[in-house]
């Protein structure tokens, strides 16, 4: 009985470290999609002065345009930017970076 009982608890404790795993690889992931996003936005900095936004291949002049930044591989995980340049003003534009990657299937 006592054997019974001491296994189905390592099953258990088994489980929830398997679970905890799979969520802090995720966790990290995460945060290095953050960083990333962080990465490729940075070059719009230099582009903040609106007489500066026609020398540039952003998409921050003329119409909405949508665009892509070079895949990053981190830890063997491929991370894919890709984003968007909304007009929202004559002097304001709105700038969605998402980033995606592909998580290990369980």
């Amino acid at each position: 009985m006592a054997s019974v009982v001491f296994s189905l608890t390592m099953l258990g404790l088994f489980s929830v470290f398997v679970s905890s795993s799979k969520q802090l690889v995720h966790l990290r992931e995460r945060t290095t999609s953050a960083q990333l996003g962080k990465f490729f936005l940075d070059p719009l900095q230099s582009y903040v002065r609106y007489d500066t936004w026609a020398t540039n291949d952003l998409g921050l002049t003329g119409t909405n345009k949508t665009g892509a930044g070079s895949p990053q591989t981190i830890n063997n995980r491929v991370f894919s930017e890709k984003h968007d340049v909304n007009i929202v003003g004559t002097e304001l534009r709105r700038v969605i970076s998402r980033i995606s990657w592909t998580e290990p299937s369980a």
